[in-house]
């Protein structure tokens, strides 16, 4: 018995749940064409739109319904058993919050179109807000919006910030000015804005310093999500699971190698 509700209504049997997943991943990581796959695998596209569209869900019901929402971020208490020294200046910080941006087919659309337009990236988009943990751990992802949404409307409307408490810093730059935003008593640490003289004092260049060697991780946690390729440009045909995808591929994330190099030694040293 299959432990799938097929998305097409039929079940695949010509497939172990093995091959199923490995044509899964390999659509996510290498963006492989779906007439690709089914030559690949000796089958036809409609098998192998019915296994995507069926498992990417089941993963992700799995991978972020079951594990990453029901986890949540984690408390301060647990982000100081793991934080590094670059956050040595920060040590209340619980998240470094940054928006990132996925290409898509031009929305047919006229309304949806325009608000898909992204002036950043000066093409259609869809963006979502991600938050990773002191220690690297990508900890939060939101839905994915039209790309014209502003960072503040995001973090507002997914109610990230719903999730922290009093005592808590966020790291940030510049576009998340949600001072108006904050819960009672959590703190947000942003880069100065720049004063008429045009340039920063020396205790402002300190900051911005401080600020970017510790918000860098989600960065680089970004870019990596950005690896799947599928990312570089959804296809129109499942752009109806374009936020299952994008959040698949962050839960995905963190099941490779940790991305500070300083808590990977510390986890081969407790193997």
């Amino acid at each position: 018995m299959s432990p799938f509700n097929y998305y097409a209504g039929w079940t695949v049997t010509c497939f172990s749940l093995g091959d199923q997943l490995l044509i899964t991943l390999m659509k996510l990581r290498l963006r492989c064409k779906d007439f690709d796959l089914a030559d690949r695998f000796n089958t036809s596209r409609g098998t192998i739109s019915n296994i995507l569209n069926t498992v990417i869900s089941a993963l992700h019901e799995i991978l972020f319904d079951g594990i990453a929402t029901s986890v949540g971020i984690p408390s301060q208490l647990k982000c100081k058993g793991s934080m590094p020294k670059s956050f040595e200046d920060f040590s209340s910080a619980r998240i470094a919050m940054d928006a990132t941006e996925v290409c898509q087919d031009v929305p047919s659309d006229m309304n949806s179109s325009s608000l898909a337009y992204s002036h950043y990236k000066s093409r259609h988009t869809v963006k979502a807000v991600t938050c990773v943990a002191p220690n690297g751990a990508l900890v939060y992802c939101s839905d994915l919006y039209p790309g014209s949404t502003s960072d503040a409307a995001i973090v507002e409307h997914s109610k990230v910030l719903d999730q922290l408490k009093a005592g808590d810093l966020i790291l940030a730059d510049k576009g998340f000015n949600i001072y108006d935003k904050l819960p009672s008593g959590v703190s947000l640490n942003i880069p100065p804005f720049l004063s008429s003289k045009g340039h920063f004092t020396k205790e402002e260049a300190k900051l911005c310093f401080k600020i970017g060697r510790s918000r860098i991780h989600v960065e680089r946690a970004n870019e990596r999500i950005k690896n799947y390729e599928i990312l570089s440009h959804i296809p129109s045909q499942y752009r109806h699971l374009s936020t299952k995808i994008f959040q698949l591929c962050c839960c995905l994330v963190n099941l490779q190698a940790p991305l500070l190099k300083e808590i990977a030694d510390k986890y081969e040293m407790c193997q």
